[in-house]
């Protein structure tokens, strides 16, 4: 088995910086990619830290997880040594070649597919607020689709010393096509086109560039990065198993409902659906419905409309300054949502709790709100000064204290 790849990365269409890395080393038989976040171009930095780290604890013969959980420790390294990357983190989706296929460790929200004999499987699960939600059946995976905190995700790079790594073991065979993306991709563009784009193109650099394409062409709202994997068969390779026997776990069951979802929806060429065959075997009937009602109800529905449209806006138009885990933030909305409108992080300090004194404590857990992301940012600046304030003071009082003491003992006799 060999594998043939083309990684690709783009800023987007709203963006003005690009948090996403990559990597593809054949040579290796590695791939990832990594979505960045934190402000100050901090995103940036943990990618391309993680990204370095992977690579390197990989080429010293570290198995993946443990290669992912390196790439964490850099990250938080990275931060610790820069107050002003406090908080940053990234996801890591990353795959390593192994006999028979891939082995996957992933973090995060960025996701790997497989595309066999035509049918598209999602490999990973996303480690994000609407995931959990989707899971628990408290939403559909349509409205997990425009979920207004689809982008909060529950695990990353660089948050705590100790991350759990979701640990895939895929089983590959010739014919089958990879994909790893950030969630620029998977969150502008529907699973089926992405599945009808990879069986579409013919090599992975044509099919790297249409699915960048397929993102900006939807909105462009994130940067958009992807890896394609072609796996290329050679004499002595074990017989193609079925799409549902696909890998061990999570990658089973994706597959299973992959190939479930696909013989549902197929239709020979030529066949009449159950719905047409129904329609012409029964005389149609015609719906009639007056005037009248059609516009006694227009305005109804305007009103309607504006009603919703006030809410999202007013849900929507302010901002506050809260607790993300242990993290201060600034969030989008209103605390605990309204009607469907949830908070959404807009931007992450490098302060914890434990950096807050007990009044300014008090003042984040009561989530005071402001008309604007400045404001609010504002506000967590003149923490993050007063935090600077009391680390310099701390240390020029204990250099002061050390001095003295150091002076006093030489004088004495």
């Amino acid at each position: 088995m060999r594998l043939v790849a083309t990684g690709l990365s783009d800023v987007g269409m709203v963006r003005e910086g690009n948090e996403d890395n990559y990597l593809h080393d054949e040579r290796l038989g590695i791939f990832a990619v990594a979505d960045g976040m934190g402000g100050h171009e901090a995103g940036e930095v943990a990618s391309a830290v993680a990204i370095e780290a992977l690579r390197a604890g990989v080429a010293g013969g570290s198995l993946i997880t443990e290669a992912v959980i390196q790439a964490n420790t850099a990250v938080l390294e990275k931060a610790d040594a820069n107050p002003a990357m406090r908080g940053m983190g990234t996801t890591l989706t990353a795959a390593i070649e192994v006999e028979g296929g891939l082995r996957i460790g992933h973090v995060g929200d960025s996701r790997a597919y497989v595309l066999r004999a035509g049918i598209l499987a999602r490999v990973t699960d996303d480690h994000s607020l609407v995931e959990e939600l989707v899971r628990s059946g408290q939403i559909t995976l349509e409205q997990a689709a425009v979920h207004p905190q689809r982008s909060v995700i529950t695990r990353a790079l660089g948050i705590e010393r100790d991350i759990e790594v979701d640990d895939i073991s895929l089983e590959l065979t010739d014919g089958d096509r990879v994909l790893i993306c950030s969630d620029g991709l998977s969150g502008m563009v529907r699973e089926t086109e992405i599945s009808a784009i990879m069986r579409r193109e013919t090599d992975t650099d044509s099919a790297a560039r249409a699915l960048i394409a397929s993102a900006n062409a939807g909105g462009g709202e994130d940067n958009i990065t992807v890896v394609v994997i072609d796996v290329i068969g050679e004499d002595g390779d074990p017989e193609p198993s079925p799409l549902p026997e696909i890998g061990v776990g999570i990658v089973a069951v994706r597959a299973r409902e992959a190939r479930e979802a696909a013989s549902k929806a197929e239709t020979p060429l030529g066949a009449p659906s159950a719905l047409a065959s129904e329609s012409s075997t029964k005389p149609r009937r015609r719906m009639r419905v007056s005037r009248g009602v059609i516009w006694a109800a227009v305005p109804v529905v305007a009103i309607i409309a504006i009603c919703i449209g006030l809410l999202g806006w007013y849900a929507r138009g302010q901002y506050y300054v809260g607790y993300q885990g242990q993290r201060v933030v600034v969030f989008q909305g209103v605390p605990n949502g309204l009607a469907g409108w949830g908070p959404t992080v807009e931007w992450t300090s490098y302060l914890s709790r434990s950096d807050l004194t007990p009044a300014q404590r008090s003042t984040v857990s009561e989530n005071i709100s402001f008309p604007n992301e400045q404001r609010a940012r504002e506000s967590v600046s003149r923490f993050e000064a007063d935090f600077e304030k009391r680390t310099t003071l701390s240390t020029t009082t204990t250099s002061t204290t050390t001095s003295s003491t150091t002076t006093t003992s030489t004088t004495t006799p």
